[in-house]
């Protein structure tokens, strides 16, 4: 449920950055400013997304290592129920034989019971005194003992009928308990049986839906990341428009309103826009020179787009910004490369630099320069309200 819902959160917030489109009519700095906010909220998006993906994707590795360990569970469980179906078979098998033996033994001890009830109904009928009678039937001593051995074989027949009675009975009792326990053992067998299927089919339950559910979170967050990337690659294609629409108006529109003045708080002059000398030879300074201390920022005098951003030689770190109808302002030997580069759009006062002692330069301060229309001139005259000190 919580990831369906970041999901749902990632879907609204895209929807509402690609919203924005171009404007249909003029380009303003905050037109622009507002498409590079969206593109960064697109890519904080995509950070998002990439990042619960890969967390996604570390789930699944681990959830297919546990569905690897639950299969080799699983196999273990039908390698049981396997043994246990044989153990059942075989119980089975000896269920069938005792059952057959019991029966024999049964029919037997019936025989038996039948012989043994005939034999004392005989007994009853002849007695002990029929016995005697026939041994006072002999004739002679020698039919005497035959009749008497007679009557011996007669008992000891008897004893016989009881003890393979009695026998027989216990060959009975042993068979039925051997029957009991192997139904007993069969019982146990098969509950042990169901409790593997049942753990066998939960198992397999668990790691297929883990898998599904993870493979399907997989899915939507993939596809999202990749409509983020489409939206990104499409939103900078705006910005680009933007930008390019933004430049036409500068350089077709008409610079309005006052200048920025670039060092605030510091308006010493060392060394005017025009003919000086430096190093005792007559040159042509191209800009103004004011005295500031290193590190100091710098800022954009007028909004507009960076048209150079580099190192020179002479300027050393330096950038120039194109402001419309002509006019552009450079700021040279700044102490490292500007925090703007070629293509960028700034407002005016925005922080571009800092104050440095790079290039040709014999101590820390700002080269200002003004060109309009290609031309150089005198940059103070934006600035007919400011007092400057003169330390040249």
């Amino acid at each position: 449920m919580k990831l369906r819902k970041r999901l749902m959160a990632v879907f609204l917030t895209a929807a509402l950055i690609m919203s924005a489109v171009l404007p249909a009519g003029a380009v303003t700095q905050n037109d622009i400013q507002g498409i590079k906010d969206k593109l960064g909220g697109i890519a904080a998006q995509k950070q998002e997304v990439e990042a619960q993906l890969a967390n996604l994707r570390g789930n699944l590795a681990r959830a297919e290592e546990q569905a690897a360990l639950i299969q080799a569970q699983v196999l273990l469980c039908e390698q049981q129920v396997a043994a246990s179906r044989e153990l059942l078979a075989r119980l089975d098998g000896q269920i069938e034989e005792n059952q057959r033996q019991v029966a024999d033994l049964e029919a037997q001890e019936a025989e038996q019971m039948e012989e043994f009830y005939r034999q004392v109904r005989w007994l009853e009928e002849t007695g002990e005194a029929s016995f005697l009678s026939v041994l006072f039937e002999a004739g002679s001593f020698s039919e005497l003992l035959d009749y008497a051995m007679l009557v011996t074989d007669v008992m000891e027949y008897s004893d016989r009928i009881v003890e393979r009675l009695q026998a027989t009975q216990r060959s009975l009792n042993a068979a039925r308990a051997e029957l009991e326990d192997s139904r007993a053992q069969q019982a146990q067998a098969q509950n042990g049986l169901e409790e593997n299927l049942a753990e066998l089919e939960e198992k397999k339950s668990q790691a297929e839906a883990l898998l599904v559910q993870l493979a399907a979170s997989e899915s939507e967050y993939a596809q999202k990341a990749a409509q983020l990337a489409v939206d990104e690659a499409e939103m900078e294609r705006e910005l680009k428009e933007a930008e390019a629409k933004w430049a036409e108006q500068l350089a077709a529109g008409t610079v309005s309103g006052d200048w920025y003045w670039p060092v605030p708080g510091y308006y010493g002059v060392t060394s005017y826009f025009g003919g000086r000398y430096l190093n005792g030879k007559w040159e042509s300074h191209t800009g103004t020179d004011i005295g500031v201390p290193q590190g100091v920022e710098i800022h954009a005098a007028q909004s507009g787009v960076v048209t150079l951003s580099r190192y020179n030689p002479s300027y050393g770190n330096y950038c120039i910004i194109s402001h419309g109808s002509g006019y552009a302002t450079l700021y040279a030997h700044q102490s490292r490369l500007p925090l703007v580069k070629a293509g960028d759009t700034v407002q005016k006062g925005q922080v571009i630099g800092y104050v440095g002692n790079t290039g040709n330069s014999y101590g820390a301060h700002l080269h200002f320069e003004l060109r309009v229309n290609g031309v150089r001139d005198d940059v103070l005259k934006l600035y007919p309200g400011l007092n400057f000190i003169d330390r040249s």
